[in-house]
């Protein structure tokens, strides 16, 4: 659950159990703390669904948010909000919760840090996506049971307006349950169907960390070296020299992201990789390399890039050849905006009338190393 972008067309692979919403006897007391208050008050706006009331929340405590101000009011769409499920850390000017979305049983790390000095203005978010278990596990179900509560759960989301797409859960690699949803294009009233291809998003970067392992077993990649060794001449020596494979695909190089007002302003003119290197390859590390922490779309678009380097193929011949072909992957790749592509659905969100309108100004030029490729329920 990388909490940014919601997309009403999706493709997805679903374990749904429907999960009891808590009481608010159930949810643990919040210690009173600088950060545990910001925490508090940003969960309240966001959870009462009010957008003004959230909007001046974020202006007056974390301005720098109001850029991520639709991707979070799709969020809450999306999720219904958050209860807290527990305090996993707590210090004056950082709290970590885990917290649990309201509309599913998705659990995730919610950190929030803080200024040191009054008024604590919030200096980061951070949603991190964690597995459901030990005290949080979900109850093992049969299939007959996994299959009814996953048919009721999604005819609850269709009936909603929340989800439009295809759903496949398969056991031993063969379906158990498999149907689609709602309309790929709703201005020609085309529907969905196991064939639509709908855009992965950031699920494209398992393609890019398995084509990054794959070279590293060849002997051709080291996973502990800097990128630098590889892209010899990108310009900011500091984080080429610091950041390495492994770091960046575990997140914790520091590499930043890619979207924000220059990825706004430059979106169509950002055709290929390299385009997005020489857009932020000034950019130092955002922290020490192997300190932290922080989702990065820019250390994924870096590894498209070596494998680029060191294979001697373009990104998108490479995973093709080596994984789309190896797997039977028919249907999945990573054509432009721009061309035609049979059966590729289109995306929607919410507008501020809060109709359903097509995300395609939203939309990267391409799908990159880092996410927004495409595929099929029946392909994944």
């Amino acid at each position: 659950m990388k909490l940014r972008d919601y997309s009403l067309s999706v493709a997805a692979l679903l374990f749904f159990i429907n999960g009891a919403c808590l009481a608010q006897s159930q949810l643990p007391q919040l210690p009173d703390t600088p950060a545990a208050s910001q925490a508090k008050g940003w969960l309240e706006v966001f959870n009462a669904g009010d957008v003004e009331k959230r909007r001046a929340f974020l202006q007056k405590n974390y301005p720098s948010r109001l850029e991520r101000f639709d991707r979070e009011t799709e969020m809450r769409r999306a999720t219904g909000g958050f209860d807290v499920l527990k305090v996993l850390e707590s210090t004056a000017t950082k709290i970590v919760l885990l917290v649990q979305e309201r509309l599913g049983d998705q659990i995730a790390q919610f950190s929030v840090e803080v200024e040191p000095a009054p008024p604590h203005a919030i200096k980061q978010f951070q949603f991190q996506v964690l597995p459901r278990t030990g005290e949080f596990a979900i109850s093992h179900l049969s299939e007959s049971e996994l299959v009814s509560s996953l048919r009721k759960r999604v005819d609850e989301l269709v009936a909603a307006d929340l989800f439009s797409g295809a759903v496949l859960v398969a056991k031993d690699g063969k379906p158990v349950f498999a149907q689609a949803y709602g309309p790929a294009d709703r201005e020609k009233k085309i529907p969905n169907t196991l064939k639509t291809r709908f855009r992965l998003g950031s699920m494209n970067k398992m393609f890019t960390a398995v084509a990054t392992l794959q070279l590293v077993q060849d002997g051709k990649l080291d996973l502990k070296a800097p990128f630098g060794n590889y892209l010899t001449d990108y310009k900011n020596k500091d984080i080429a020299s610091k950041v390495t494979i492994e770091q960046m695909l575990t997140h914790t190089g520091g590499t930043g992201d890619i979207f924000g007002p220059d990825f706004d302003k430059n979106r169509l003119e950002l055709k290929t990789l390299q385009d997005y290197v020489k857009l932020y390859g000034n950019r130092g590390p955002e922290f020490a390399p192997g300190s932290q922490w922080q989702y990065s779309n820019y250390g994924f678009l870096l590894l498209g890039v070596i494998v680029e380097k060191v294979s001697g193929q373009n990104y998108y011949d490479y995973v093709r050849d080596h994984i789309f072909k190896p797997a039977g992957m028919i249907a999945t790749g990573s054509e432009p905006e721009d061309q035609v592509v049979a059966d590729r659905s289109v995306g929607y969100m919410r507008s501020d009338s809060a109709s359903w309108i097509p995300n395609n100004d939203t939309l990267p030029y391409r799908g990159t190393s880092a996410g927004g490729g495409y595929s099929t329920v029946e392909d994944c």
